[in-house]
């Protein structure tokens, strides 16, 4: 029913300034809330748009395809799934889109679908007081653990029901179709640096292409909106980082950008949903070197 929905109210459009990328997105007769009310989802769609984060990041993928090529790819917070789709049209090896809305991540894989690419859908749980613990997430990115079986799934799990496919069904339930195997695919690149780096010298630790020679890379569009998401947000990419993965921000300089842990590497200028789909300056960061197991 949700496919319905999305593939007869949202029209395939070309992503502006990408036209060789298209989503299906809301406009001003798609009537998109009073749909989702009417299934029983209090979520925002927010996936049914494009924004500017996310925008500067597909631009620079299709500007520097070698950074996703042939690696592992993370969308931290995939919304639409633009991200996640210009990394697999890049050439990725596979892509995982990762979100706290089943309904996103149903969204994404019917974008990926219409752009002829394979995503893989992941579940982002959040504990009762809606924090992500960073400890599991290091525990389960350095594959050190079978359990949970989430990407970022904490202790006591509850999170908000959602409605897909025209049923109403816990987020919760949907683990077990969007769940990560009990290794995570990044686990292997990200565990064989953890060995590498605890047994190698110092000077080895600091050499990033000998210690972890295809390194996932984590894409983050988007998600340093309000101080507490920015919060719990910048706690998850410091530990994927410091695991060994390459991280790449995308972001229109919002209030609550970490900036000054960041490095500006590239600077595009881009629709905005947030903006009335005006023009604005996005950025593209990178942690600086603080961030990493060589700080």
């Amino acid at each position: 029913m949700f496919r319905d929905i999305v593939e007869t109210r949202l029209p395939a459009t070309p992503v502006p300034g990408l036209s060789s990328l298209r989503l299906h997105l809301a406009n001003e007769k798609s009537g998109l809330g009073r749909l989702l009310s009417a299934l029983g989802s209090g979520s925002s769609p927010y996936w049914a748009h494009v924004w500017a984060g996310g925008l500067a990041l597909a631009h620079h993928i299709e500007a520097e395809p070698d950074f996703v090529r042939g690696r592992t790819v993370i969308d931290y917070g995939t919304g639409s799934g633009l991200v996640a789709i210009a990394a697999a049209k890049a050439g990725a090896k596979e892509v995982f889109a990762c979100d706290i809305d089943p309904l996103a991540l149903e969204a994404s894989s019917i974008n990926a679908d219409l752009n002829g690419v394979a995503i893989v859908p992941r579940l982002i749980e959040l504990g009762r007081n809606g924090s992500v613990l960073s400890e599991n997430l290091k525990a389960t990115a350095y594959g050190l653990s079978a359990q949970p079986p989430n990407l970022l799934a904490p202790e006591g799990r509850d999170v908000a029901k959602a409605t897909v496919r025209g049923e109403s069904i816990s987020a919760n339930a949907l683990t077990n179709e969007y769940a990560a195997s009990p290794s995570l695919p990044l686990s292997g690149h990200l565990s064989r640096r953890r060995e590498r780096v605890l047994g190698a010298s110092p000077d080895a630790q600091c050499n990033s292409a000998a210690a972890n020679p295809e390194p996932t890379v984590v894409l983050a569009g988007d998600v340093f909106y309000d101080p507490t998401t920015a919060g719990r947000t910048l706690a998850n990419l410091r530990a994927l980082a410091e695991a060994g993965a390459n991280i790449l921000i995308g972001d229109p300089f919002r209030a609550h950008l970490p900036e000054r842990q960041l490095s500006l590497i590239a600077r595009y200028e881009v629709a905005d949903f947030a903006s009335a789909g005006k023009t604005v300056a996005a950025g593209v960061f990178r942690p600086r070197q603080a961030w990493t197991a060589c700080s």
